[in-house]
């Protein structure tokens, strides 16, 4: 089994990158390479802007990063002034990202780098399935913001672009910045948003949650067929509807 996996490894890595992207269980980078230039791009949990390389790699214009740890957003802004300029142009905003403005929330850290911290707990779940990852203890007091208001601060108008992606990495909150930009969520393009088949956070959103929204405003799941769904991970949905 181990020499079988090594093998499909081996040829993998010597594939064109079209061609790895589309054998990959997640569509979702073929997807985005087929369609680029992608204009409009809007991470929510931004966390270092580890992607970057790629969003600029799709053409994108303008990328608006949201980052809701204060000290995480420090490093984050350090990390975008020194990266090299082009012509994408990075804004970022310091917001815990939720259904409604001005509601005080608790945030609770986790350990390494802030990837995991979340408004919600830890569940038995994900400390029997990650068992290096654990809240510290430190618990911040964070007032929220609606994509609404974010995108009316930036000046951003989504229908100015031909292509545009919505980014939602929230740790369980999903449903609840998805809630607060009702009207926005339909004139993206595509959004790409972790989910959670499993309790991962006590009390956080699931799969068939976040499935069920997106299909009520005619989105579609293209980065995976239903059964090859992460138990915890990305998905794609793509607007079946012109958005404009």
């Amino acid at each position: 089994m181990k020499i079988a996996q090594g093998l499909e490894t081996w040829v993998k890595t010597r594939l064109p990158t079209s061609l790895r992207d589309r054998l990959h269980q997640s569509k979702y980078r073929y997807i985005m390479r087929k369609t680029k230039p992608i204009e409009l791009i809007v991470h929510i949990g931004a966390h270092y802007a580890e992607d970057r390389f790629f969003y600029e790699e799709l053409g994108a214009e303008t990328v608006l990063w949201i980052e809701a740890d204060p000290g995480t957003f420090k490093t984050l802004k350090s990390t975008l002034n020194e990266h090299p300029k082009n012509t994408t142009n990075h804004l970022m905003e310091c917001a815990l990202v939720s259904s409604h403005d001005d509601t005080v929330l608790e945030f609770y850290k986790f350990n390494g780098d802030g990837a995991s911290s979340s408004v919600y707990r830890a569940s038995e779940r994900l400390r029997e399935t990650f068992e290096h990852v654990h809240e510290t203890g430190e618990v911040l007091k964070l007032k929220s913001k609606t994509l609404t208001s974010i995108l009316e601060a930036h000046n951003i108008d989504i229908k100015n672009a031909e292509n545009s992606m919505l980014v939602v990495d929230v740790q369980g909150h999903e449903m609840a910045v998805l809630e607060g930009a009702t009207q926005a969520i339909s004139e993206f393009k595509f959004c790409k948003c972790e989910v959670s088949r499993i309790e991962i956070y006590t009390g956080g959103a699931q799969f068939c949650d976040v499935d069920d929204y997106f299909r009520s405003k005619q989105f579609k799941l293209s980065s995976h067929p239903y059964w090859r769904v992460p138990k915890h991970g990305d998905v794609l949905y793509t607007n079946i509807k012109d958005p404009k």
